[in-house]
């Protein structure tokens, strides 16, 4: 069965939803699907790897149309009231149109855009085919900075969701959400990655041998935006406190060292310039920790919960020790924890990261056991091809 896949960032782009997207679909024979989206999926993928364009039709469905005027005299509420359900008819009409002309039997929309998800739901019932919804991050939570549509986020979240074919979600957290909120039992699908370059085992008498100038390496890879910040800042203070020269974050992001420095994160760091993906799986093998941080204090403390970051999966696999720094709530907290996969700090606080950072640095079997039992992890809920069988099956259901 053909199906459609509407989601606000597509591959190439190098959004960790398209990534996602990318290994879940790669797989797939190119006439069994196509993409469809309102943002173009060229811009800023011009130089990055993490993904690439997939042989298939894509779509690019034009800028909706809103009234602009009545900031000025309390209208917003009325305005959106308009705006938010005329774009999503719109927007259903021209999907509706895709459908057809592609002849698929089934839409899957992705969060990410208020729009995509209603609007797939109405042209998949005018239609009388399945509708799929694919919950990376909470729907209605996207749209805290703007109170219309949030309260109409809210209010499409609630009825779609329950009359929806199947509802993906990305990890155990969301999906418990998703049960108490809305009584929404959904499909279980990990953000998935390539686990091949990850199957090598580096010894640990390997892993010392390889360190330079007996160099103690902490190391991040991705971006470092709102949900990271203090993270990073207590990271740095735990390392002061630790007393050791030889320790050192290398992160290897797209942000300069003056942007970091301009949000408190300088001192003991090395910030390396963009590398290859096929190259991540050697950084993060060498790292004699590797920092997964989400911030304590941001804007969107119930997005920071839920986050499923893509490298949560890659950190496993390389089998070294996964220093864990987000709300006790969080996702990735959670998962450590339950097995027992990671080193976990919920709390903010400093000398406790630096206390848990000296226990890691001291005991090798320890190092080890975590290592490995996160390599189970990543095998077992992160590879793509188990994802992408996942995924197949639900839409088969039907």
């Amino acid at each position: 069965m053909k199906f459609a896949l509407i989601s606000q960032t597509l591959p190439p782009s190098p959004s960790g939803q398209a990534v996602t997207l990318w290994h879940l679909l790669r797989g797939l024979k190119s006439s069994d699907y196509c993409l469809i989206s309102a943002r173009n999926w060229e811009t800023n993928s011009a130089n990055d790897d993490a993904s690439e364009k997939l042989p298939v039709n894509y779509y690019l469905l034009p800028t909706e149309f809103f009234i602009r005027r009545g900031y000025r005299f309390a209208l917003n509420w009325a305005r959106q009231s308009f705006n938010i359900p005329y774009a999503i008819l719109r927007r259903s009409r021209r999907i509706k149109e895709i459908l057809r002309r592609e002849g698929c039997g089934a839409v899957v929309a992705c969060t990410g855009d208020i729009f995509d998800i209603p609007a797939a739901y109405l042209a998949a019932r005018h239609l009388g085919i399945p509708f799929y919804a694919y919950i990376f991050d909470h729907y209605s939570y996207r749209e805290w900075y703007d109170p219309p549509f949030r309260a109409w986020a809210r209010l499409i979240e609630s009825r779609v969701l329950a009359k929806a074919d199947g509802v993906i979600a990305v990890n155990e957290v969301l999906q418990a959400d998703l049960r108490r909120q809305f009584g929404v039992e959904s499909t279980l699908i990990h953000n998935s990655f390539d686990i091949e370059p990850y199957e090598v085992q580096v010894s640990e008498d390997a892993h010392q041998a390889a360190r330079p100038n007996d160099e103690i390496m902490v190391v991040y890879t991705g971006a470092i935006y709102e949900a990271h910040y203090d993270a990073f800042r207590n990271l740095i203070r735990a390392i002061e406190i630790l007393g050791r020269p030889a320790v050192r974050l290398h992160l290897y992001t797209t942000q300069s060292r003056a942007e970091l420095a301009d949000k408190g994160i300088k001192g003991p760091i090395v910030v390396h310039p963009h590398l290859p993906v096929p190259a991540m799986a050697q950084i993060q093998g060498d790292a004699d920790i590797l920092f997964l941080g989400l911030a304590f204090d941001s804007p969107y403390p119930d997005l920071v919960r839920t986050s499923a970051p893509i490298k949560f999966g890659e950190y496993l696999a390389a089998r070294r020790p996964v220093l864990v720094h987000a709300p006790r709530d969080a996702f990735i907290c959670w998962y450590c924890r339950e097995h027992d996969c990671g080193v976990v700090v919920d709390e903010s606080d400093p000398s406790q990261l630096a206390a848990a950072m000296e226990r890691i640095l001291a005991d090798a079997a320890w190092r080890r056991q975590i290592g490995e039992r996160g390599w189970m992890r990543a095998r077992d809920d992160f590879g793509a091809e188990a994802a992408r069988q996942k995924f197949l099956e639900l839409l088969n259901h039907h």
